[in-house]
């Protein structure tokens, strides 16, 4: 009997939308029946995770942990969270439900790992500016041998307009595609092998980019994880 999975998502809801599409299409599943059981709170309401962490609006913690107990008490085994941010919370969060909280960071970092098979990389993180400076993946890469790179100053700030043009839903049609495709050949001639996916909304833009590096999909990842650990 396979596990219920429960997705603590809104943040954003086209990311949210992407994991359960990632795990429906990595199921192996012949039969409707055969797919797994998935409780969905998507709740874009929560708080600001950017403006919060930056000091300028309210934690986004408080509606998390009610939206984790919803998940758990609507009968969710586990959880997993589509937004790469909201991870800075993610230790309150699992104290205060009974169920586990799979990670997309520990996640991440065990298939890049063991993808790059103790070969020496140097992986663009791809990921918002206060998710870079609070160091959510620098520190969970600590140790693995794996060299991120963070974009500089500027190239951040497109980054930034990227993203923020996927949450209003600009996909193919994203004003910044081809600066951001530029800004990544930039990088591949620099040595730069891989990209690493460091907030839910660059992969759906994967498919529209023009580049030859490797894409690390942390999103494609996490549903792995997911299938994996509920079909356990």
């Amino acid at each position: 009997m396979s596990k219920t999975v429960g997705i603590l998502g809104g943040m954003g809801p086209l990311a949210t939308a992407d994991l359960f599409g990632k795990i429906i299409q990595i199921t192996p599943a012949k039969v409707d029946q055969e797919h797994l059981r998935i409780i969905i709170d998507n709740h874009p309401q929560i708080a600001s995770r950017v403006d919060s962490i930056n000091g300028i609006g309210e934690s986004p913690l408080p509606q998390m942990i009610e939206s984790a107990r919803l998940l758990e008490k609507s009968g969710a085994d586990f959880i997993v969270m589509p937004c790469n941010t909201a991870h800075y919370w993610y230790d309150a969060i699992q104290n205060a439900i009974g169920i586990p909280m799979l990670s997309i960071i520990t996640a991440a970092v065990e298939y890049v790992s063991e993808q790059s098979c103790g070969k020496p990389e140097r992986i663009l993180l791809l990921a918002r500016e206060v998710t870079v400076r609070i160091c959510l993946f620098q520190e969970a890469f600590t140790g693995s041998g794996i060299s991120l790179v963070i974009p500089a100053a500027a190239e951040q700030e497109l980054v930034e307009r990227v993203v923020v043009g996927v949450k209003s839903g600009a996909l193919a049609d994203n004003i910044w595609l081809e600066q951001f495709s530029s800004m990544l050949e930039g990088y591949r001639q620099e040595g730069v092998t891989a990209v690493l996916a460091g907030c839910t909304e660059i992969p759906m833009l994967f498919p529209f980019m023009k580049s030859g590096l490797k894409k690390f999909d942390t999103t494609m990842i996490l549903a792995e994880k997911t299938v994996k650990v509920a079909m356990d």
